[in-house]
């Protein structure tokens, strides 16, 4: 009787047993979440839409159908890279991370000294280190502010290091080989050429080339090359066949993994004159990780190849196309990177960045009549190239989609959107005007009769008072100080110029004339080339610095920190800011630009999500880009840190019962 009493009690504990652990396993299964988030540095929310309208984002499409997106997403100001990306990371704004801007200045320094915001640590903790801290795993590759500094890092950190050299068209001249050891078979006989690789604070690097005949057609021509630094030919060396590209790794002592690509650039397969090679800047990679993990990478994937080379484009040793192969394989190699680690190491929060758009834009946004050069010709050209780079941003999200796992939640965000400029704003001029900065005899800031000197960056500019007992040198005295700032304020805020309504109406004109004489006028294009011929027609003068904000203001998400200006200037729509001191106003530095007032809509960033507990294909109104840090680290069950200003994004997830 008690034999089977207890083999039913042991049979119904085990029942229970089981049901209680699947039941543990699957609240575990559900809570075991990770988390990828990828940022396109200034990827627009207004042309992202178009795109995907226009059917050239399926990837992005893909994601927004089956996932949750912003209408309309938010970022901070001034909505710069640096400060941006800070507070994708912490949740804060720039009072606490102290990324105020991409350059400013700190004080007991010199008035002029620039400081980078993307060499600055924030001061209040990202969160691949508060993941790290809490017990989970994190990585960042290229992600702005994760550079691998010790204590600072997530467990597994890759980003961009030293460029050792500039990029070259090297001239090479041919000539008998000799002395090679293990050169392979030539139905000719070999050639060789050299040419020298000036690098920074180290001795040149002499690079060899090997020429070899690999075709027996009884021709001379040298389809094969080989570089080398010893001319002993073996694994360390790269082969490559006519005009492919190749790279050959560096190895500097004490230092990251190092390189470069080349590519000849002639058909001149004799050889018997010059011929041309191309070679991109010598860069280097930053690993840290666990042991081994640094050669595991280089191993695999060589160094860190190099974002985009425009000198190289302006000066016409590569091609548009050519340039966009660099560019591709920079965005590619830290997207194959990312998701390997991902793959391999499982980490919690993977975090990684690309640049392609942002500089694009900066160079091709060309919309705005009023922009020196334009033309509808030109701007269609160079909108190509900004269409390109946002393709490529698909291409990345395509890879990272196929590599998602059920767990897997992925954030597609940007720092910021991007608008044209049409015009230089050089506040010192302004400074200099109201004797407030003075020059020496030698054209330069004269630093002991200065006052005040601003530091600009994007559509935005610091202005920093040459205070006594805080800055190096410094000449005004504190009982000064607000006398000094009020001159300061009122020299800015009267700051008038011309509106360029001139080319604004000559191209509305035109392009109502051209839809009436191809028949394509519409009531929507007649009223809005009548809007904007309205909107400019009596507005003769404008101020171009739209923000004038003194550190005493009731919004103090700026200017309450060290880092930060006396006063902060914002541009309006269309003016970036210069470091001249000759003019008020100048041709822009730079087509497309940012820093202004996070509201404008040219300057929206973008926000996707994609996770089994989120909503398909949801769109909710708005969000932060302060709100991203704790939707994380409420997805991965972490504690949120006090410091954290933004708000979990609920409106993304399903209801659960």
């Amino acid at each position: 009787m008690r034999k089977p009493l207890y083999a039913g009690i042991i049979v119904l504990h085990l029942c229970l047993f089981t049901t209680i652990n699947e039941v543990k396993a699957e609240k575990n299964q559900q809570t075991d979440r990770k988390v990828i988030l990828v940022s396109f540095d200034g990827m627009k929310n207004d042309y992202t839409k178009k795109y995907i309208k226009e059917k050239k984002l399926p990837s992005i499409k893909q994601l927004i159908d089956n996932g949750v997106s912003a209408k309309k997403p938010i970022t901070i100001t001034p909505s710069l890279t640096a400060p941006s990306h800070a507070a994708i990371a912490t949740g804060a704004t720039p009072h606490q991370t102290g990324i105020v801007s991409n350059h400013w200045h700190e004080p007991n320094k010199t008035l002029t000294h620039d400081d980078s915001g993307f060499q600055a640590t924030s001061q209040v903790p990202p969160l691949w280190v508060e993941t790290r801290k809490q017990g989970k795993i994190s990585a960042t590759i290229a992600f702005p502010g994760a550079n691998p500094k010790k204590g600072k890092q997530g467990d597994y950190s890759i980003d961009l290091g030293k460029t050792w050299s500039t990029s070259n068209l090297e001239t090479l001249t041919y000539k008998k080989a000799a002395e090679w050891v293990h050169a392979p078979k030539s139905f000719t006989p070999l050639k060789e050429a050299k040419f020298s690789i000036k690098l920074k604070n180290k001795e040149d690097r002499l690079i060899h080339i090997l020429a070899i005949d690999s075709t027996d057609d009884q021709k001379q021509n040298f389809d094969t090359f080989i570089l080398s630094e010893d001319k002993k030919v073996d694994h360390d060396d790269s082969l490559v066949k006519g005009d492919q590209w190749g790279s050959l790794s560096l190895h500097i002592k004490d230092q990251q993994p190092a390189g470069f690509w080349f590519k000849m650039k002639t058909d001149n397969q004799d050889l018997n004159l010059p011929m041309q090679l191309y070679r991109t800047e010598v860069t280097s990679t930053l690993i840290s990780g666990p042991q081994g993990f640094s050669d595991e990478i280089t191993s695999k994937f060589g160094f860190f190849p190099v974002q985009a080379d425009d000198l190289a484009l302006d000066k016409g040793w590569i091609t548009r196309k050519e340039y966009e192969e660099i560019s591709t394989r920079s965005v590619m190699w830290v997207t194959d990177v990312s998701l390997y680690i991902k793959q391999k190491y499982n980490p919690d929060l993977l975090m990684f960045y690309t640049p392609q758009i942002d500089h694009e834009q900066h160079k091709y946004l060309l919309i705005d009549p009023r922009q020196p050069g334009y033309s509808p010709e030109k701007s269609k050209k160079y909108m190509s190239y900004i269409e390109w780079s946002y393709r490529l941003a698909d291409k990345v999200v395509g890879e990272v989609l196929h590599s998602l796992n059920n767990n897997d939640y992925l954030f597609v965000v940007s720092d910021h959107g991007m608008e044209p400029a049409h015009s230089t704003l050089s506040p010192n001029k302004v400074l200099k005007d109201a004797v407030l900065l003075t020059l020496d005899k030698e054209n330069k800031i004269d630093l002991t009769k200065s006052k005040a000197y601003a530091i600009p960056s994007g559509s935005a500019a610091h202005v920093y008072i040459n205070l006594q007992n805080r800055e190096k040198g410094g000449i005004v005295p504190l009982d000064e100080y607000e006398r000094v700032r009020d001159q300061i304020i009122e020299a800015f805020n009267g700051v008038k110029v011309t509106n360029k309504k001139g080319a604004i109406i000559q191209h509305n004109i035109k392009e109502l004339m051209s839809a009436i004489k191809t028949d394509n006028i519409s009531l929507n294009t007649l009223q809005k080339h009548i809007k904007d011929i309205w909107r400019t027609l009596f507005k003769q003068k404008i101020h171009p610095y739209e923000t004038v904000m003194k550190n005493t203001d009731k919004d103090k998400t700026l200017l309450e920190h060290h880092h930060s200006g006396d006063i902060l200037l914002i541009g309006a729509p269309g003016f970036v800011m210069g470091s001249s001191i000759d003019e008020n106003v100048s041709p822009p530095i730079e087509l497309g630009t940012h820093g202004g007032e996070a509201k404008r809509n040219s300057l929206r960033p973008v926000f996707m999500a994609i996770g089994e507990d989120f909503h398909k294909g949801r769109q909710i109104n708005s969000m932060s880009n302060l709100d991203i840090a704790p939707t994380i680290y409420d997805l991965l069950e972490l504690e949120i840190p006090s410091f954290v200003e933004g708000k979990k994004i609920n409106s993304i997830k399903k209801a659960t019962n």
